[in-house]
């Protein structure tokens, strides 16, 4: 039993390690060019300060919710029990990094400021 329960704590601090990084890394795509833009005016604070903390979370939560809510239905510990749960999560993730990037596309092209 208690082998058990470290293998579902493990498994879960790895699926929210794999989350929040996944949440990182699709924050980080052009993530300087959204900072830059407009710089006339000042950098953009908020992709630091909001876009960052909440693709992470986002990311985050996505992967644990995806991991915790089949275990609701399982009955007993088995294989092929997390095994299904992993492929869930890995769905889940590709899909929350599908929708991230398609986000980031759609906002207007980032104009870095150049000098005369």
């Amino acid at each position: 039993m208690i082998a058990r329960e470290r293998v579902e704590a493990l498994s879960g601090t790895g699926i929210a390690l794999a989350g929040g990084f996944l949440g990182l890394l699709g924050w980080a795509a052009d993530a300087e060019l959204r900072a830059r833009a407009g710089f006339e005016a000042g950098p953009d604070w908020s992709v630091l300060y909001a876009e960052l903390p909440l693709t992470v979370l986002a990311g985050l939560l996505i992967a644990l919710s995806a991991w915790l809510l089949p275990r609701r239905w399982m009955t007993g510990a088995s294989f092929t029990g997390y095994t299904g749960r992993a492929v869930l999560v890995a769905v889940a993730l590709v899909g929350f990094r599908l929708i991230v990037q398609d986000w980031y596309m759609t906002l207007p092209e980032p104009v870095p400021d150049r000098k005369p």
